[in-house]
């Protein structure tokens, strides 16, 4: 997998030699793009959880039934087009306040690319080849995955016990920095690849991939691929995504070697007069790899659109073993219904109901959750 990266990054040098000047009429100018989405929410956690708060057995705790979420970035983008027909262009995300997923990492994603007939490169701080083609359940309001307030773990406190995955996409890289080449759409079928040195992102020392510092992946290698297609008004897409990597964890003499994790992803999607039905699934293989997450992700859904209106039902669930040596299975499960109203281009209207619910494998109350939500926002998209 490394030497073909290598090799298409080489083939993508000398295409920009071999078809003459490459110097380009003018500077690239950035232009600016974006987010911003606010959700005024309503909570309510499972009594005995809260009155073994996040596990500790006899610690109160309470929370807000009723909260402000945000989620905002900024993009700036700009390319500019070379004399020999090749496009060079720059991509920078900041997080812009409101930041849901409790980190301190102002600046999101960061990259270059590289554009032509022979397809795109992107070399610095994105998501990988496998999670840029996936395809997961549709969701009127936009509000799964990692950045979803049940998905995410954003309204519904998550138990420090429970060790699942809140994405069926396989991010396990995160946005760390790396390559991934996309080549062209043939007949619908676009196809991905990506080797990341590191799964941590902003990684700028050397990296190290024997350190015995606790259970991390190491280099992670992935392909994946997209096919789109309409077959006599029948929408349809689906998706297919595979990573490798070493982990390295205190438990081996030699992390690096002979350690190896596989995941594996699936997405598809369906739509027809305004329906559209589709889920999406993912596998952690990590047998033998001690102390490492491993186990099953999925979710299905539903969605109808008409005009400026769309609402969905979603259902997701998660199961993990491996983390904690009880035997049996930490589970994560949500349904939600959602809504969406258009105000006018890039003005949106939502809203979310749903059911989020916890289940940890020592079956304490303490370390079990679950609970309501009901949410709505303002989406402004620019």
């Amino acid at each position: 997998m490394k030497k073909i990266l290598v090799a298409s990054t080489a083939l993508v040098a000398a295409s920009m030699l071999s078809t003459g000047a490459a110097s380009a009429s003018e500077k690239i100018k950035l232009e600016l793009g974006g987010f911003s989405k606010w959700w005024v929410v309503g909570a309510w956690q499972d009594d005995s959880y809260q009155a073994n708060n996040n596990g500790t057995a006899g610690a109160q705790g309470d929370y807000n039934s009723v909260d402000i979420k945000g989620d905002n970035e900024i993009f700036f983008s700009g390319s500019t087009t070379l004399d020999n027909g090749m496009q060079v262009g720059i991509n920078v995300e900041l997080e812009a306040g409101g930041t849901t997923d409790n980190t301190a990492d102002t600046i999101d994603k960061s990259n270059v690319f590289i554009a032509g007939g022979f397809g795109k490169v992107i070399l610095g701080s994105e998501a990988n080849g496998t999670v840029l083609l996936h395809v997961m359940a549709p969701d009127a309001a936009g509000n799964t995955d990692s950045d979803g307030l049940l998905t995410g773990g954003l309204a519904i406190a998550k138990p420090d016990a429970v060790q699942t995955q809140v994405v069926t996409s396989i991010d396990t890289d995160g946005d760390s920095e790396g390559v991934t080449y996309v080549a062209p759409t043939f007949y619908g079928l676009t196809l991905g690849a990506s080797y990341k040195p590191n799964s941590t992102q902003d990684n700028r020392g050397a990296t190290n991939i024997s350190t015995n510092s606790g259970v991390t992946a190491g280099e992670i290698y992935g392909v994946g691929g997209l096919y789109t297609n309409t077959f006599s008004g029948v929408d349809f897409k689906l998706s297919g995504g595979w990573a490798t990597y070493d982990v390295n964890s205190p438990a081996y003499s030699t992390p690096s070697k002979g350690q190896g994790v596989n995941e594996y992803a699936f997405g598809t999607q369906i739509g027809y007069a305004g329906f559209t039905v589709g889920g999406s699934y993912r596998k952690i293989n990590a047998e033998g790899v001690a102390g490492f997450l491993q186990g099953d992700t999925w979710d299905a859904g539903v969605q109808y659109a008409s005009g400026p209106y769309a609402v969905s039902f979603v259902y997701f669930n998660s199961q993990a073993e491996g983390s904690i040596t009880t035997a049996g299975e930490d589970e994560f499960t949500v349904y939600q219904v959602s809504g969406k109203y258009t105000l006018g281009a890039g003005v949106d209207v939502l809203a979310t109901v749903g059911h989020a619910e916890y289940s940890d494998e020592t079956n304490l109350q303490q370390n079990e959750n679950k609970g309501w939500m009901v949410a709505t926002g303002l989406s402004l998209q620019f």
